[in-house]
């Protein structure tokens, strides 16, 4: 494996300045590398690279121990020592891993510097670093580090801050441009054209005390309605910070629990004025700098090809733009050009189903975006041929099947069922085999079984047709001549059938996932979204456990799975919910198409301050089973091979998709705690999980409590992720048991495979990007099989 020449001397420095001692200490100096970009002194650090280039003996003066892990990473012979370090800091220097250090960026070894000062008093004068006497900082105790020669120091009145950018709606904004400055820096190089995440987030950033961080998004100011500059100020502690944006002539909203907050006297901070939700008005901005605040229109056209990559000419279509549909065709090319809409804006590509539009994909319109190719794939379904009278299933039936002008014979199984392959949007045509029209059926996504009933007495006069050799036209029924004896066809009458599909999809029902859910979304089905308030902040808070109640059935939900303080689900329109705080009923409502947030009120755990590890962290930081909650292109691999074992008679049931971080660290470590690989005081901390692993010192009592949280988890002998380097934590990995699958004919995107082990099953997986882990973790399959 190659690796780039910053990463090469990221782990060189590391293993230069800290080599002898323990994974954590390898780990804070990652961090304390990476908590220098753009921040205090090194504020124009753009990257790694100007981090490393002062301040840092090891590379400085190429000591043994970096120049071993130089060369061993230049050729490719990598040490076990050396391939340890970098698998412990390579999530820090992709950002993976966020800092356990809490704001470390000066660090020092009493021994090296006792050495240095007796070799060179002169350039060394002190035991101790000026840094460390300086009442600008302070020593940080970092667990996991004591027994390393290593004195870790912050600069006092740090403060880390966590911002989310959303709308009114608390709709995330996602691929927005943010940069942050100070007073005396306009824009720090590091954090400049910082774009959102999926979740409308920036990567965590560190402000010095007093300093206040001002935000620019999306090529506007944010002021408030004063026209003062909106502050982040750092304050000595950790802050999670919600900026609510409207477009438009309302300007910036801003609200956060700690926004522009109050100076303590002993900090000198800019002069700033109280204000905790603040108006921001940015007209005369807007005005000044009109092409970046407005949205722009974007020409783009768009492009249909089949699953050969061929296009498709004349076909139909619908485009849903800001809640409308409108119709559209391409041409003889398959193409549709001049097609303009809004910078942002989402559009969802649709089709005609049986009963229900069937969504092909979304996508949003950018600049430049210039064509946009849409791929119709195969859908894979079964059709269950019936008698009429009986609702038996015809089985052995010979069928003619027409499909793109191209023709198959086919015939039904045992059960009635024939299973065919077609893309959405087009038709199907059967005939009996006497060439008499039996119905043609247009390729429904949405429908995994159709069903037809046909008139017995017509398959019985199909065959006698065959033995006899005659054939027969068509005509109906009001148009009949009567035969004369010249006629050597017979003249019948259609066959008569009904497609007897039900108009609601079979799947429908409330998902063992706990979604009140339907698998259609049509002009029946709608997604809605509830937000969660903390009953005293006011603020959008995640991870706090509410109640649904749909068609009688009662599921949990934890907030914060589709946002901060988000999740998004999906029903039926006209069936009326509860929503549940334990029995505390919050409140009741019908579902019904384009309807807004559901806004709840619920206690948040204090957790400001250390709780005893037990049982009752396990129902914290819940984790999901749903595959909507994966992130792309998982979720569509995920889904496909899932739902191609399901479609076969696969048993398939789903343990976990997404896991958050802070679950993966209580799970990693009361598991280690319970199998006697660390000790209860060797813990490190985690952002956000304020968990006391020692019980203040009764260790009998912490490690039955670890014990008792791992056998919560229902861990078992499976091996456990570490925080943040589980692909559950990316949202890239399904934890799932699979039974009942020899024999089996699994077919996805229209081609079948016959499962004949355990072996076909992880090879057809691997196929579309589902890998399997092996024996060590049966259940996990994942997008890289880690």
């Amino acid at each position: 494996m190659s690796y780039s020449e910053e990463f090469i001397k990221f782990v060189g420095t590391v293993a230069g300045e800290a080599g002898g001692c323990s994974p954590t200490t390898w780990k804070v100096v990652a961090h304390c590398i990476k908590n220098r970009i753009g921040f205090a002194e090194w504020l124009n650090a753009r990257n790694v690279s100007d981090i490393l280039k002062k301040n840092f003996d090891a590379i400085t003066d190429k000591n043994p121990p970096f120049k071993k892990a130089v060369t061993e990473m230049y050729s490719g012979n990598i040490s076990d020592h050396t391939q340890d370090i970098i698998e412990a800091i390579s999530p820090i220097y992709q950002g993976l891993e966020e800092d356990i250090t809490n704001g470390v960026v000066l660090y020092f070894s009493p021994k090296a510097q006792a050495a240095l000062h007796k070799k060179n008093p002169e350039k060394y004068t002190s035991l101790v670093p000026d840094f460390a006497k300086s009442s600008l900082t302070e020593e940080v105790k970092i667990k996991g580090t004591e027994n390393d020669d290593m004195r870790w120091y912050r600069y006092k009145g740090t403060s880390r801050f966590y911002v989310q950018f959303v709308d009114r709606s608390a709709n995330v904004l996602a691929k927005s441009s943010v940069s942050i400055g100070y007073k005396k820096t306009k824009v720090v190089p590091a954090l400049s054209n910082l774009v959102t995440d999926n979740q409308g987030k920036i990567r965590s950033f560190l402000v010095k005390d007093g300093w206040g961080a001002r935000f620019t998004i999306d090529g506007v100011q944010a002021v408030d309605n004063n026209n003062k500059e909106i502050l982040l100020i750092a304050d000595g502690k950790n802050h999670s910070s919600v900026i609510v944006v409207a477009s438009g002539r309302s300007g910036i909203k801003s609200q956060t629990d700690i926004h522009n907050q109050q100076t303590s006297p002993s900090q000198k901070q800019e002069s700033v004025k109280k204000d905790t939700k603040a108006e921001v008005n940015n007209e005369k901005k807007a005005e000044e700098g009109e092409n970046n605040t407005k949205q722009k229109n974007v020409n783009f056209s768009i492009k249909i090809i089949d699953s050969e990559n061929k296009v498709i000419p004349n076909f139909s279509y619908f485009l849903k733009y800001k809640n409308a549909e409108k119709k559209h065709s391409v041409g003889t090319n398959g193409i549709e050009n001049n097609l303009v809409a809004l910078s942002g804006e989402e559009i969802t590509v649709l089709i005609s189903g049986l009963d229900s539009k069937q969504e092909i994909i979304r996508f949003t319109a950018q600049e430049g975006m210039g064509e946009k190719i849409i791929k119709v794939n195969l859908h894979t379904f079964n059709i269950l041929f019936r008698h009429r009278d009986t609702k038996k299933p015809i089985t052995n039936l010979n069928l003619i099947q027409k499909y793109r002008n191209q023709i198959k014979q086919k015939k039904t199984d045992g059960n009635g069922k024939i299973t065919v392959s077609a893309m959405p949007g087009f038709e199907l045509n059967y005939k009996l085999r006497d060439e008499r029209n039996l119905l043609t059926i247009k390729v429904d996504k949405n429908k995994s079984l159709r069903v037809i009933d046909v008139d017995s007495s017509a398959i019985e006069q199909a065959s006698k047709n065959i033995k006899t050799g005659t054939k027969v036209v068509e005509i109906s029924q009001s148009k009949q001549p009567i035969p004369s004896a010249k006629h050597k066809r017979l003249v019948d009458k259609p066959v008569e059938t009904h497609d007897s599909t039900p108009k609601r999809d079979e799947k429908v029902k409330t998902s063992t996932e706990g979604h009140p859910k339907t698998i259609v979304i049509d002009n029946s089905d709608i997604e809605f979204k509830i937000l969660t308030y903390d009953k005293i902040t006011k603020q959008l808070v995640s991870n706090c456990e509410y109640i649904i109640e749909y068609k009688g059935n009662k599921n949990s939900h934890i907030s914060g799975v589709s946002g901060l303080g988000t999740k998004i689900h999906k029903g039926q329109a006209g069936q009326t919910i509860k929503i549940f705080e334990n029995t505390n009923l919050l409140t009741q409502v019908t579902l019904q198409k384009d309807m807004k947030p559901i806004s709840i009120n619920v206690t948040k755990s204090d957790s400001s301050q250390l709780k005893v590890s037990g049982v009752d962290w396990c129902s914290l930081f819940l984790q999901s089973n749903s595959l909507s909650d994966l992130a792309e292109p998982f979720k569509t691999n995920a889904s496909k091979f899932i739902n191609g074992m399901k479609n076969a008679g696969i048993s398939v049931v789903i343990n976990t998709t997404w896991r958050p971080s802070e679950r993966s660290y209580l799970m990693y470590y009361s598991t280690a705690i319970a199998r006697g690989e660390i000790a209860v005081d060797k813990v490190p901390p985690f952002p956000g999980v304020n968990i006391d692993w020692t019980h203040k010192g009764n260790k009998t009592e912490a490690i039955k409590s670890a014990k008792a949280m791992y056998k919560k988890y229902g861990i078992g002998k499976n091996p456990v992720g570490k925080p943040g380097s589980s692909n559950h934590n990316r949202k890239k990995a399904v934890d799932m048991r699979i039974s009942n699958y020899i024999g089996k004919v699994v077919t996805i995107d229209g081609e079948s495979i016959k499962i004949t082990s355990w072996a076909t099953l992880t090879q057809l997986g691997k196929k579309y990007g589902v890998i399997w882990y092996g024996s060590k973790d049966a259940p996990h399959w994942s997008e890289t099989g880690r």
